[in-house]
């Protein structure tokens, strides 16, 4: 039976569709395109491209968990690297002292917390456990405005460590609805 016109426009177009749907899918993503995507939504850009792109992980990452990741990882390195300098001042003004001594254990909770919160089966879970670990940063910095040394190193590092964990904490967020969604 003489294959007709029509079934050979058909069976082309079928062909094409499929041709072009596989082209399309292989078409390589321009580099840090999930990045710039995500950092676009947070209300602190810059710290958001600075913290990710940190990372080559996240130059081609196809998922928002990746960042998450990246986010949490170089959240800790850095919050560690803090508390060890906190550990490491041993003389100076009492009252920074005594704030010193007072944030090692909410720096340590705000460490353990945000190296084991991707742990959690609950997405939700893991942006309740990064917003927990804020408030600890929070409870030092009550430490340190009670202790008189709010103008001092240790108010910064805090700034810097919230900015940390609503980074952390907004990517959680975004993971979740890209696994509801």
């Amino acid at each position: 039976m003489p294959l007709s016109f029509s079934k050979i426009f058909i069976g082309f177009s079928v062909f094409s569709v499929i041709l072009v749907s596989n082209v399309a899918n292989d078409v390589p993503k321009k580099p840090y395109e999930l990045v710039n995507d995500v950092c676009r939504k947070q209300w602190n850009k810059q710290f958001c491209l600075e913290v990710l792109k940190f990372d080559t992980r996240s130059e081609f990452a196809e998922d928002i968990r990746t960042l998450t990741t990246i986010s949490l990882d170089v959240a800790t390195k850095r919050l560690t690297a803090t508390r060890d300098c906190f550990l490491g001042v041993k003389t100076g003004p009492p009252a920074i002292l005594k704030s010193l001594k007072d944030c090692i254990d909410p720096y340590n909770f705000v460490i353990q917390s945000l190296q084991n919160c991707l742990i959690e089966d609950d997405c939700l879970l893991t942006g309740y456990d990064i917003h927990i670990a804020g408030d600890e940063v929070t409870r030092c910095q009550k430490f340190v405005d009670s202790n008189g040394a709010h103008d001092s190193f240790i108010t910064t590092s805090n700034n810097v460590t919230l900015e940390y964990c609503w980074l952390s904490e907004s990517l959680a967020n975004l993971m979740c609805d890209e696994t509801r969604g």
